[in-house]
């Protein structure tokens, strides 16, 4: 059996990926968050190096965003949440690009630790944030100026990080601007496309998208489109408080899954070993 032929054969990796990727697009379809964040500790788990994990998880985010676009019908919202998701896109493609040259000079302890930090802080305001009702949104000056400003700053968070940056986006959307929750995921995935490519191809740059990474954000993202489709499909039959408990939980133990995987040595940071002594003649 030649290497080629060996590559192209279904690994246990390819199937663990295809198995959590599933229900973590059900959670995207429903919730609009991209799902990186669920993403990152199956991930790291199979390729044991942050910055490929990001690279394989910003691949999955993009095939999963466009099919949460797709299926939730972004592109056919009113006007004004139009312009805003254009005025955020902006910057967050830029901000994407700057957080993913951080990433390559931040060491890959930190990173984990700060991922795992974020993820559980976020944990906790689901758990204890009780959002109000929204009132209708007009887009002016004002909005354009906090787009442009959030916009940048969750970028660089998805850049650094590798996630769609959904779990900070939709909050600013129903807090700063006031969009209901369900247009606040749908317009949160049409921003993070183009954000998440753009850090996606900075990674590809820097030598950090290699053939695995790629090939199993390839087969998360796959995968997680047929989550999406189920997920869009009870997204009108779940309750908001369930699904934010869930989210919770998930983002807690994905927090300290990470944050176990940071007491190991990252495969690129690992001391090469030692080459063994050829054997003495005579």
């Amino acid at each position: 059996m030649t290497p080629e032929t060996s590559a192209r054969r279904l690994s246990r990796a390819d199937v663990v990926a295809a198995i959590a990727a599933f229900p973590i697009g059900v959670v995207a379809g429903v919730t609009g968050v991209g799902g990186g964040e669920y993403r990152a500790p199956v991930l790291l788990i199979l390729l044991r190096n942050v910055r490929w994990t990001i690279a394989g998880n910003l691949l999955a985010g993009v095939i999963v965003s466009v099919a949460v676009v797709v299926l939730r019908g972004a592109l056919f919202q009113g006007s004004d949440a139009m312009l805003l998701a254009a005025t955020m896109i902006v910057t967050s493609v830029p901000g994407a690009y700057a957080g993913a040259f951080m990433a390559r000079r931040t060491p890959a302890k930190w990173l984990k630790v700060f991922l795992a930090g974020i993820l559980a802080a976020t944990a906790l305001r689901l758990l204890l944030f009780e959002s109000t009702s929204s009132g209708p949104f007009s887009f002016g000056a004002e909005q354009a100026a906090l787009a442009l400003l959030t916009g940048f700053g969750i970028g660089v968070v998805s850049g650094l990080l590798g996630v769609a940056g959904g779990e900070y986006r939709i909050p600013a959307l129903i807090l700063i601007f006031g969009l209901p929750s369900i247009v606040a995921g749908t317009i949160s995935s049409l921003v993070s496309v183009p954000q998440q490519f753009a850090g996606l191809w900075k990674h590809r740059q820097l030598g950090q998208a290699t053939p695995r990474a790629v090939r199993l954000g390839a087969v998360m993202g796959g995968v997680g489109v047929g989550g999406v489709a189920v997920g869009v499909a009870l997204l009108h039959r779940t309750s908001d408080a369930l699904v934010t408990g869930i989210l919770a939980v998930v983002m807690l133990l994905a927090a300290a899954q990470i944050a176990w995987e940071s007491r190991k040595p990252d495969r690129e940071e690992s001391p090469a070993p030692e080459r063994a002594k050829p054997p003495s003649v005579g």
